[in-house]
């Protein structure tokens, strides 16, 4: 449901100077103003400040819903903001989508216009801070649980791979028996006669079949030279 509540201008709305004077590893590929946001800090709801009076209601809308699901998109007229620009309120069905779009957004290029967009907590209810704290919550044990998880699914896998290195007969699932016996040779030297017949398990030894000879016939002519 749209909130109805009067939003006035507060400080954490405006825009502040880059930092320049952050340690090296904390300072990132981008300059930024504000590292990190607390819980409390972040929001579902969004200020969209710097909206060039152009009649873009709609491209905005669009582009917010690039981010994620959108509630609704209002358009504050009594905010107070510079000449020929407009400020916008739009809320966001989880806060995952609205830290991205607040994150993509924020000083973009929109027609002409730098946007400046940023997080409006005081527009929550009391429902939605509540939903906010549990899903906070959610992600902490979320987060503490996974490097557990992927530590005992490593040991088991390690353990399993360990157990089949030193215990190869573990493969076998079914003995063989003797009416299930395959056919063998016999390992006497070739020049045996025994080598030659080939031993089935259960049947009389067969002699192997030799090729058939062939007869050659000679014609000779009944005449007798002169």
């Amino acid at each position: 449901m749209e909130n109805t509540f009067v939003l006035s201008k507060q400080i954490h709305h405006e825009r502040q100077e880059l930092c320049t004077n952050r340690p090296r590893y904390r300072q990132g590929k981008k300059l930024t103003a504000v590292k990190v946001y607390s819980v409390v800090d972040e929001s579902q709801y969004l200020l969209i400040d710097k909206v060039p009076a152009i009649a873009v209601t709609a491209e905005l809308e669009t582009l917010c819903q690039g981010f994620g699901s959108i509630e609704y998109l209002k358009h504050l007229p009594d905010y107070p903001t510079e000449k020929f620009c407009e400020v916008f309120q739009v809320k966001f069905h989880t806060i995952q989508s609205a830290r991205f779009a607040k994150r993509k957004m924020d000083d973009r290029n929109f027609y002409g216009g730098t946007l400046h967009v940023c997080y409006a907590p005081e527009l929550e209810t009391l429902n939605d801070t509540r939903s906010k704290l549990n899903n906070r919550r959610q992600e902490i044990e979320n987060k503490l649980k996974a490097p557990q998880n992927r530590k005992h699914k490593l040991l088991s896998a390690t353990s399993t791979s360990a157990e089949q290195v030193h215990c190869p007969s573990l493969v076998i699932k079914e003995p063989i028996s003797d009416s299930n016996a395959e056919c063998f040779t016999t390992t006497e030297p070739p020049n045996s006669e025994e080598s030659q017949k080939v031993t089935v398990a259960g049947k009389q030894p067969q002699p192997v079949c030799e090729p058939p000879k062939k007869r050659i016939v000679y014609h000779v002519s009944s005449k007798t030279p002169r």
